[in-house]
C-alpha cells in the first residue's frame, strides 16, 4: 500500500511540474492514463518473466510526448513516459519509465527515431527486468512498409547471431500502439524490438564490458575475431570497425585465464541483407552498393577458416528456416533475403571462391 501512495505521489509532483511548464495536456493524459492503470500496475509485475527468453510476440503500449521527442531527437535528455506489457495470459504490466531518442544516422533520418527506454529498478524488485536499468528500443523509423521490412530482418539478424554464441545480444520483438500526448493524432500498432542491456549480456555470461579508446582486433580472443567479420561477411555489413568499436562491442571474462577480450557486433541497419533505402556504403571502400561483400576481418590459417566455414554451414538451415518461415516477412523480401545468403554459402562451401572473396581481401 506504502508502494501506491509513494507512486501517487510522484504522479502529483509530475503533474505540477508540467502544469507550470504549460504541457497541461501532456499531465493531464498521463493522471487519466495512471489512474486507469494502477490497479492493474499493483496486481501484476515482470517478476518470473523471462524477458528475452521467450520469442513470443507481445503487444505493448508505450504513453508519452511524441511529437516533443521527434522535436527535441538531437538532445540527450530523457523524458517521462508509460510502459505497458499485455501478456499472453490476458494480465498486463504498466511501468513508469523515461525515453530519449538515440542512433546515430537513424536519429536524423528517421520520421519516428529509436529511443532507450530507462527503468526505475525500484518498480521491478527482484525482476529480471530489473537487471537491465536500460534497454534500447528499435523503431519502424518510417511507417512505409518497406521500413517495417527492414526492422523483421535486422531483429532476425540478432536471432542469427545468438543461435551461433551466447556472447551476442538477445532481442524480444513486441507490436507497439504508440499514444501520443503532445498530439491530437497518435502513431498508431508498429512493431519494434528491444535489444539486451550490455550489463545484462556480461553478467549472463561472467564478463565485463570493457571500453578501450582503442585496441587492435589482434590482441582480442582470436575465436569469436574470426566469427565476427565472417558473419559481417555474411550479411554484407560494412559498418562496423573491430578497432575503433563502431557498432561493436568489447567484454571481458572474469576468468583471469581468457584474457582476451570478445567482440560482440550490434546495430545491422547498414547491411547489404536489409539494403535499407538510406544505406550508403562508407566511400572510402569503393563499393558500388551496400549488397555488394567485403570481407574486412584479419587473415587466418586456413585450418581457423575452415573452422569457422564448417560452423556457420552447421548453422545454414537454421538461418535459411528463420528468413522463410517468418511470419511478419513478405513473400518478395524472403526470396531476396533466401538468395542473398545462399550467394553467402556458395562461397564458404568452395575453395576457389574462398580464395578470391575472403582470403584475398583478409587484412595481413
Amino acid at each position: 500500500m506504502f508502494f501506491i501512495y509513494w507512486k501517487w505521489i510522484n504522479l502529483t509532483i509530475m503533474i505540477l511540474k508540467d502544469y507550470f511548464t504549460n504541457r497541461i495536456r501532456f499531465a493531464l493524459t498521463f493522471f487519466l492514463f495512471y489512474a486507469s492503470t494502477l490497479l492493474v500496475y499493483s496486481q501484476n509485475t515482470f517478476d518470473g518473466f523471462e524477458f528475452f527468453n521467450d520469442e513470443t510476440i507481445l503487444e505493448a503500449k508505450i504513453v508519452s510526448d511524441f511529437k516533443f521527442l521527434r522535436k527535441e531527437k538531437y538532445k540527450s535528455a530523457y523524458q517521462p513516459a508509460f510502459f505497458t506489457v499485455y501478456f499472453a495470459n490476458g494480465d498486463s504490466a504498466t511501468t513508469e519509465v523515461k525515453i530519449k531518442a538515440r542512433g546515430n544516422f537513424r536519429r536524423k533520418h528517421c520520421l519516428f527515431p529509436p529511443f532507450k527506454i530507462k527503468f526505475n529498478k525500484d518498480d521491478f524488485g527482484s525482476s529480471s527486468v530489473a537487471e537491465y536499468n536500460s534497454l534500447k528500443l528499435v523503431t519502424h523509423c518510417r511507417s512505409q512498409p518497406a521500413y517495417t521490412q527492414r526492422l523483421h530482418e535486422e531483429y532476425l539478424i540478432y536471432k542469427m547471431y545468438e543461435s551461433l554464441t551466447e556472447f551476442s545480444f538477445k532481442s524480444r520483438m513486441f507490436k507497439i500502439n504508440y499514444i501520443d500526448t503532445g498530439s491530437k493524432s497518435d502513431p498508431g500498432w508498429f512493431y519494434g524490438f528491444l535489444i539486451e542491456d550490455i550489463d545484462q549480456l556480461a553478467q549472463r555470461t561472467n564478463s565485463i564490458e570493457i571500453e578501450p579508446k582503442s585496441l587492435h582486433p589482434e590482441r582480442t580472443n582470436r575465436y569469436y575475431s574470426t566469427m565476427l567479420p565472417l558473419f559481417q561477411y555474411m550479411i554484407g555489413n560494412t559498418d562496423w570497425s573491430a578497432v575503433y568499436f563502431h557498432n561493436v562491442k568489447l567484454l571481458k571474462q572474469n576468468d583471469p585465464t581468457l584474457y582476451a577480450p570478445i567482440t560482440i557486433p550490434y546495430d545491422f541497419d547498414y547491411c547489404g541483407l536489409l539494403d535499407a533505402p538510406y544505406a550508403v556504403p562508407p566511400e572510402k571502400l569503393n563499393l558500388s552498393d551496400v549488397t555488394t561483400r567485403l570481407y574486412r576481418g584479419f587473415c587466418r590459417t586456413d585450418e581457423e577458416f575452415q573452422e569457422m566455414f564448417d560452423l556457420f554451414i552447421e548453422h545454414k538451415d537454421e538461418f535459411m528456416d528463420l528468413i522463410s518461415s517468418s511470419e511478419l516477412l513478405d513473400e518478395r523480401t524472403i526470396k531476396d533475403d533466401l538468395y542473398y545468403l545462399n550467394r553467402f554459402f556458395e562461397v564458404i562451401e568452395n575453395p576457389k571462391l574462398v580464395a578470391k572473396s575472403i582470403k584475398i581481401e583478409c587484412q595481413k
